[in-house]
């Protein structure tokens, strides 16, 4: 764009677009009555002799009519749906994925062409659209930077469509891998077919550059490094060389190449062949989950894509890929021979969709000259699915001129004083990278996700058009100005020729500097909705909202508070005419949020003053935001909500220092992984009436909402607990734990004294009924920590009931309280699943024993048996320095390790999904049982084979239950009672919250089977 937008500009804005009400609908209606008219004369004008085959007879019939009218039955029953349940990716609420309204050129130019249904796969079968499509691959190159001018002594660039960006990533990996296998293919065809070029034919080696005065190496003469190693640019250019200097023809060269390319061997061979082993695939620790898929797809590997880490702002670290290089070039055998490591190529991430983060590409380009002159070249690919058209917002006299001479602080986008919605430049280094994508050898772009084009559009750029053959099976690396079909590159087959012309209608009524108008004022729209969210929380709030990009104080360590102060003040609620003409806050807002458009933010919350440090309880809440602002079921009394988001999962192993630095602003404290809200915004309508602050204010009304939920969860309050009661002279008593409410967070085993009476009535149930389980209730609501210590507390025993409450048995009081174990089951205390064994603390006192599962980690399943059996196996050697241990001493630390993989075991299902029969069952019989002093099993005391009893318990329900129900009433009586039904054995509540949530494909079914009933009766329900 020029770099100046007027008020005429955002209302051009108005037409490209149906609008959030439907404001354009007559508009499009005229236009899409007129692509049909088009396409029913161009039927009609061919042949129009031939006679009508759908005759007035035809359609006079009731069959005919029939149809139709069923036709118009699905249109009219399915519409509705569709409007009721599709995602609203049209207005500005919805702040969720890459999507917005697609164009109004794009719907009409896809409509006009589908109408046509032309197949890219072939010019014949579609003549005009492949053109299309080539010529919307030319003004995409253009877009990244690419030269398209073929009289220009530069590559020329070349581009098509594709399905998504995923397969054009692919695409991308396929060509670099073959073109690093190109050369020795080329060196095994010189000792056969192309002989007679091998004492004559030189090639540049990677340490050469035009003008060093070095000369070039023969082929034949390469080490396999240096085959490895030839610039891309060089590569490309050997077919055509060996046109020009031995009049070897593109037939000849194909069928000599043919037998020795990766295509028809295989890398493996090649490798094999030339000694290589697997080369190295690096790209942006925040790379697409398209990348390790592509790596398995094309044989080189998901484990060698290498990821390179990240900065605070989720973009590349150039030091820590110059170091991974480095590692490649400097590697050695285990002989300590120099064994350097080949590199196919480094992926830069131009806009992530997490945070809409630029690796900085400058940086890239330049490394890789750096490592060029020690002799390690690589590809550079730019996945700019989501960037590569933010490239429009930078004026033309940047974006088409010699950039090594341009100063990026010199030039800048200003909006004029008449904007309605102001547009906002690109951040220096965000520029910067986009100026360099000319510098890479190929590009992702997708138009349907920045361009607003209908799916399915995505696209791949070459900076040299030659680079396409790599991928096809009909030519070899020679330019030809024919016509030609699309089709035969790249990864897919038919293709839609609808895709391209939609991209082309848009570009053509949109054009550049319209692109530029409505992305510069998305991100303005964005940082607007970054400001909310980093100013949302304060001292007062109990939740935290963090962006994951920092303020401008935070980078710099200036006054955190006083610039949120002067945010809220100057910025937050300001119209857009006013804070474009304050020129302090201003030049804030310009430095503030992500390069591209996209929040990436996280919440955590506050119990009084103490902010929680537990990611998995953060997590929880940032999931159940997720899911008060998304759409994951049909419910019919529910309405859509206020606003749209989606979310993510930063992993810590791969985001590093930038999680970390993330998460202790949170407030938190591990190294899990952390899941995290994503606000993306490509409508340049949200802040024009205010939208950005309502959508704000729906925002916060839900986090406020959610963080009652965690609060509830997480504070520590008087309740009922159960006690699974083992034994008969001496009782011990198993807590009922749950690892999503602090009230029950806590494995907890121990003993007391039942009152005279109480104990008789216990005896007598257990005695009657040996295999029922039996609880032990307090009476009056307690904590653990109030039960444990008290003399003694009132109690009730009840006969455990799968299907709901239990018979009271008998009313007392427990006295004479011993804790034999207590280990709290928040995420900071817990450990990776058992790999080998399944561990179980044993315990009991004279000849009753009784074992326990010990949980080292969450989800988990409750496994406690009363009276089991333990024989110790007289063979069983004894550790060397094992004391003795006397069993029935309730003061030793006992566990028991059966010979399980418990780590292969998780998740066990729920309780009425447990297999039959169960393996922790009455009777069941367990050898080769280790008994050891530490819940590790390494100080072993005796081996023994293990019996259980009669009476087992085994619960995956109430343990990992989730304990509110699927339609949150936050009301402290409804919390209270559901907690009290659920603490004393009623199930069949976390049943129905479990079954609910797999009801959305059900009731999606049950409305497609509804409406093809009412088609197929011809609309007589």
């Amino acid at each position: 764009m020029s770099g100046v937008v007027t008020d005429d500009d955002y209302k051009a804005v108005g037409a490209w677009f149906l609008g959030p009400k439907g404001e354009n609908a007559e508009n499009l209606a005229d236009l899409l009555l007129h692509a049909l008219i088009h396409t029913i004369n161009g039927r009609i004008d061919y042949f129009p002799e031939d006679p009508p085959v759908i005759t007035a007879d035809m359609m006079a019939s009731e069959s005919y009519q029939h149809n139709i009218e069923k036709l118009n039955i699905l249109v009219d029953t399915l519409g509705p749906e569709l409007a009721k349940n599709s995602v609203p990716f049209w207005n500005p609420r919805y702040n969720g994925h890459m999507l917005m309204d697609t164009s109004l050129p794009g719907m009409v130019g896809y409509f006009t062409a589908m109408l046509s249904n032309q197949n890219n796969v072939a010019i014949e079968a579609s003549p005009l659209t492949t053109i299309i499509e080539i010529r919307v691959g030319k003004q995409l190159a253009e877009l990244a930077g690419y030269n398209i001018n073929i009289s220009s002594n530069e590559p020329v660039g070349w581009g098509h469509i594709t399905c998504d960006g995923s397969v054009a990533n692919l695409e991308s990996m396929w060509a670099a891998r073959n073109l690093k296998f190109y050369p020795l293919s080329l060196r095994l065809a010189m000792q056969k077919e192309l002989s007679f070029i091998a004492d004559t034919f030189v090639v540049p080696t990677c340490k050469q550059s035009a003008g060093d005065g070095s000369s070039p190496k023969l082929l034949k003469d390469f080490t396999e490094w240096e085959l490895l190693n030839i610039m891309p640019s060089d590569v490309l250019n050997i077919p055509t060389r060996l046109t020009d200097e031995y009049g070897i023809s593109s037939d000849f060269l194909q069928s000599a190449l043919s037998p020795y390319l990766a295509q028809t061997l295989g890398k493996e061979e090649l490798e094999k062949e030339f000694h290589v082993k697997p080369m190295a695939y690096f790209a942006s620790a925040t790379m697409h989950y398209s990348w390790p898929k592509g790596a398995a797809i094309t044989g080189i590997g998901s484990k060698n894509v290498i990821p390179v880490a990240v900065d605070n702002s989720a973009r590349m670290d150039p030091q820590d890929l110059r170091s991974k290089l480095r590692a490649c070039l400097d590697a050695k055998d285990a002989q300590g021979n120099a064994a350097p490591r080949a590199v196919y190529a480094v992926v830069a991430i131009i806009g992530s969709t997490e945070h809409g983060a630029c690796d900085p590409l400058k940086d890239i380009v330049d490394i890789r000259e750096e490592f060029r002159k020690e002799g390690l070249s690589f590809v550079i690919h730019a996945d700019g699915a989501w960037g590569t058209y933010f490239t429009s917002t930078i004026p033309d006299t940047e974006m088409y001129i010699d950039h090594s001479a341009t100063s990026l602080e010199e030039a800048s986008n200003k909006s004029d004083e008449s904007d309605f919605v102001p547009t906002v430049t690109l951040k220096p280094k965000t520029k910067e990278s986009l100026l360099h994508l000319r510098h890479c050898d190929s590009v992702t772009v997708d138009p349907h996700k920045s361009g607003f084009i209908q799916y399915p559009a995505g696209g791949l750029l070459y900076r040299d058009q030659r680079m396409r053959y790599l991928v096809t099976w009909t030519s070899p690396i020679v330019y030809r100005n024919d016509p030609e079909s699309i089709g035969v590159y790249g990864v897919e087959g038919s293709k839609p020729g609808a895709a391209p012309v939609a991209t082309w209608f848009s570009h053509t009524i949109i054009r550049r500097s319209g692109y530029g108008q409505i992305l510069g004022e998305a991100l303005f729209s964005c940082v607007r909705m970054y400001a909310h969210l980093a100013t949302m929380s304060d001292t007062t709030t109990p939740f935290i909202v963090r962006p994951l990009n920092l303020l401008p104080a935070e980078e710099s360590g200036g006054d955190v508070e006083a610039q949120k102060t002067f945010i809220r003040r100057n910025i937050l609620n300001v119209p857009n005419m006013t804070l474009r003409h304050d020129s302090q806050a201003w030049g804030l807002l310009v430095e503030m949020g992500s390069d591209l458009s996209i929040n990436a933010f996280a919440v955590n919350f506050k119990i009084g003053d103490h902010v929680n440090q537990d990611v998995v309880e953060a997590n929880y809440l940032n999931k159940r935001i997720f899911e008060a602002l998304s759409i994951t079921h049909v419910d019919d009394d529910k309405p859509k909500p206020k606003l749209f988001l989606t979310s993510t999962t930063l992993s810590q192993e791969n985001y590093g220092k930038c999680l970390t630095t993330f998460k202790e602003r949170l407030g938190l404290v591990g190294d899990q992984d952390l899941y995290t809200l994503v606000n993306v915004i490509m409508s340049p309508w949200p802040t024009a009436h205010g939208m950005t602050t309502t959508v704000a204010q729906a925002l916060q009304e839900t986090i406020e909402r959610e963080t009652e939920i965690s609060l509830y969860r997480n504070t520590v309050t008087p309740d009922f607990h159960a006690f699974v009661m083992q034994g008969i002279g001496k009782v011990f008593l198993v807590h009922l734990a749950m690892f999503n409410m602090e009230n029950h967070r806590s494995q907890l085993i121990m003993t007391g004294s039942l009152d005279p009476l109480l104990l008789r009535a216990y005896i007598r149930a257990k005695s009657s009924n040996p295999n029922a389980t039996f609880l032990l209730v307090n009476r009056e609501r307690a904590t653990l920590d109030e039960l444990t210590n008290a003399p003694f507390f009132n109690v009730q025993v009840e006969q455990f009931n799968p299907n709901g409450r239990g018979p009271v048995v008998a009313k007392g009081r427990l006295g004479r309280i011993t804790v034999l174990a207590q280990s709290p089951l928040n995420s900071a205390n817990l450990t990776p699943y058992p790999k080998l064994t399944m561990p179980f603390r044993l315990y009991g006192a004279v000849d009753q024993y009784h074992i326990d599962h010990v949980y080292t980690a969450s989800p988990n399943i409750q496994l406690s048996a009363d009276q089991v059996n333990i024989q110790v196996e007289s063979t069983a050697p004894a550790a060397a320095n094992a004391k003795p241990v006397d069993l029935f001493s309730t003061s030793s630390t006992i566990f028991i390790q059966l010979q399980l993989a418990e780590a292969s075991m998780h998740p066990f299902p729920r309780n009425a999904d447990l297999p039959s029969p169960f393996f922790f069952r009455p009777g069941a019989v367990f050898r080769n049982v280790s008994i050891t002093a530490d819940v590790e099993g390494k100080n072993v005391i005796t081996a023994a084979t293990v019996t259980l009893g009669k009476s087992v318990f085994v619960d995956s329900d109430m343990l990992n239950e989730d304990p509110m129900p699927p339609v949150v009433k936050s009301t402290a009586s409804v919390i209270r009672n559901l907690k009290m039904k659920t603490r004393t054995g009623a199930l069949p509540e976390v049943q129905e919250v479990e079954t609910q949530k797999g009801r959305p494909f059900q009731k999606y079914n049950q409305i497609l089977d509804k409406i093809e009933s009412k088609v197929e009766s011809n609309g007589l329900l």
